[in-house]
């Protein structure tokens, strides 16, 4: 009897438990995505099929699948949640080459996040706070991307990043993290940031961010790589803003920066050099009907040794770089001038973007033919979602 009564008090009590127990919540799960495409024309035929000025197209009169976006949020107890976004298409496979890895799909972003009444922490990969326009093209105001997008922002870093509002208005944000672009490091020192941003009457679409940054880089990738003791050191100081007044937007970048390279590294030195870059950029865009918006787009980027602009291949020859390990040349002295003009008609969540570009070159460039020239003319048809 004893015995029966002490199985069922068991029994009792485990089943007051269990119920008394609190359920553990599932995360909730946020699912987003977008993509985009285009076809491209230029007016120049280059020897090797890409497109002058637009290193990161898929090439003359191609069409094709710039990109598609992939991402999750979950959301956790006590502030905490989590971020991971997969970028394929065109896009990500220059996310990779840049990064020094292999194919087409690259996790632009897998990080843990923290947030709190005034401040948020994050640590991972994230994708980058520099510049006017979005890794997302389905964010971007035109249909192209721009010369301070292919030639001076970075994609993205791994490492931390602290937000702090002191008020609705006013903000600062602090990175540690890796070199630009870099998984991961081959020398000890991390690049360091720092940066405030003020949002008028604590409007998100009315504001002016200043970052800057400064930490040794490493040059080349892989086997490649020349890190030195802790790496070259690049410097750079970033303002950008927006403001947005009734049918308008305006956007705007000014980029400055300097790395130092080693004399092997720049034909012409004899000397260590430091390698500087200047660009500024403007985006307007107009909305006309609640469908259709005009917009264009103007920059200028200034290049001393061409350690940017080289990336583009039709570029890189005219400073005789072809086929040398050579990143730049000291006499470059580039001066480099964009614009752009177009039509977007929006569809719900879709888009279609049409857009006409003039880009010049102060410096004599050669076409298949061996022909010369300094300009290039190229027309853009965008088409994409977001959901």
């Amino acid at each position: 009897m004893r015995v029966r009564s002490l199985m069922l008090l068991f029994t009792a009590l485990g089943a007051t438990l269990t119920a008394q127990a609190p359920a553990v919540p599932s995360p909730a799960l946020k699912w987003r995505g977008s993509l985009w495409a285009s076809a491209v024309t230029q007016n120049r035929e280059t020897p090797d099929g890409s497109m002058v000025f637009r290193p990161l197209e898929a090439g003359q009169s191609q069409f094709s699948l710039d990109g598609l976006m992939l991402g999750v949020d979950a959301a956790f107890a006590k502030g905490w949640s989590a971020k991971a976004t997969l970028l394929a298409g065109q896009a990500g496979r220059t996310v990779q080459a840049t990064t020094g890895e292999t194919g087409s799909i690259a996790a632009v972003e897998a990080m843990l996040v923290w947030t709190g009444e005034r401040d948020t922490f994050r640590v991972g990969r994230m994708i980058t706070f520099i510049g006017m326009e979005f890794l997302d093209g389905s964010q971007n105001v035109t249909a192209s991307r721009g010369l301070l997008f292919s030639f001076v922002d970075p994609f993205g870093q791994v490492g931390i990043h602290w937000h702090h509002a002191f008020s609705p208005v006013w903000s600062s944000d602090l990175w540690v993290f890796n070199g630009e672009d870099r998984l991961k490091d081959n020398n000890h020192g991390k690049t360091l940031g720092v940066g405030v941003t003020y949002n008028h009457n604590g409007s998100p679409d009315k504001y002016l961010s200043l970052h800057v940054y400064s930490g040794p880089e490493q040059e080349g990738l892989g086997s490649s790589a020349n890190g030195g003791a802790e790496g070259r050191k690049r410097e750079r100081v970033c303002l950008m803003g927006q403001w947005v007044g009734g049918p308008s937007t305006l956007q705007g970048e000014v980029s400055l920066g300097r790395e130092s390279f080693a004399e092997g590294s720049i034909l012409g030195a004899t000397a260590p050099v430091t390698a500087a870059f200047r660009g500024y950029g403007l985006i307007y865009k107009h909305q006309v009907v609640p469908s259709i918006s005009l917009f264009v787009r103007s920059e200028w980027l200034a290049d001393d040794t061409g350690v940017r602009l080289s990336a583009d291949p039709t570029i890189r020859e005219s400073l005789g770089l072809g086929g040398t390990g050579y990143v730049g040349r000291l006499d470059a002295g580039f001066r480099a001038q964009s614009l752009s003009l177009g039509v977007e008609k929006k569809h719900g969540p879709a888009f279609a973007r049409i857009e006409l570009r003039r880009d010049r070159l102060n410096r004599d460039l050669k076409d298949a033919q061996g022909a010369v020239f300094r300009d290039g003319v190229s027309g853009t048809v965008s088409l994409g979602a977001s959901f």
